[in-house]
């Protein structure tokens, strides 16, 4: 059976967020009715480069007709693809893995689950993520100059996160 694909064209109402903390979809407002569009996790931080609350979004959509959505407060659909004015699909945005350079002031360390610390949130709010041994062969501190080079992501909050690879001229390897 063919997916019946359908043009959405609405505003942003808010973020939909997984038990996990990721993006799995968004309420829009589309013709006066609130719709909710659910997106695959991986898909979830291109969302959010696409598009957020307040802002117009057009894409392609498959209506979710499942047990699960039929006594929804809201019409439930599966994301396919953004969409262009003339309602063609296009490409996600891919998150920005480009090397990169991130400057700031360290305004705290970044602790891994286990409780060492493996980066840096700068004033900015930008994390630097190096690792434990990362932190350890820069020696910084609240307050340090940062310049580090690495790929940059998307967090889920829409802050960016840069996977060091050298911070003030030291290679971390």
């Amino acid at each position: 059976m063919a997916k019946h694909l359908e043009l959405i064209q609405g505003t942003c109402l808010q973020w939909l967020f997984s038990p996990k903390g990721g993006i799995e979809g968004a309420l829009l407002k589309v013709k006066g009715v609130v719709v909710q569009v659910s997106v695959p996790p991986d898909l979830g931080p291109a969302l959010m480069q696409a598009t957020g609350p307040g802002r117009r979004l057009r894409m392609l959509a498959v209506a979710d007709h499942s047990p699960k959505t039929a006594q929804g407060a809201h019409p439930v659909y599966k994301f396919e693809s953004l969409a262009d004015a003339t309602g063609q699909a296009l490409a996600m945005p891919e998150a920005d893995a480009s090397q990169s350079t991130l400057k700031g002031v360290v305004a705290a360390w970044h602790y891994a689950r286990h409780g060492e610390p493996n980066g840096v949130i700068l004033e900015t709010g930008e994390f630097v993520h190096m690792r434990p041994h990362g932190m350890a062969a820069t020696g910084l501190d609240i307050g340090s100059k940062v310049t580090a080079v690495g790929e940059v992501r998307m967090t889920v909050l829409g802050t960016r996160m840069l996977e060091a690879h050298r911070v003030n001229r030291i290679d971390l390897g």
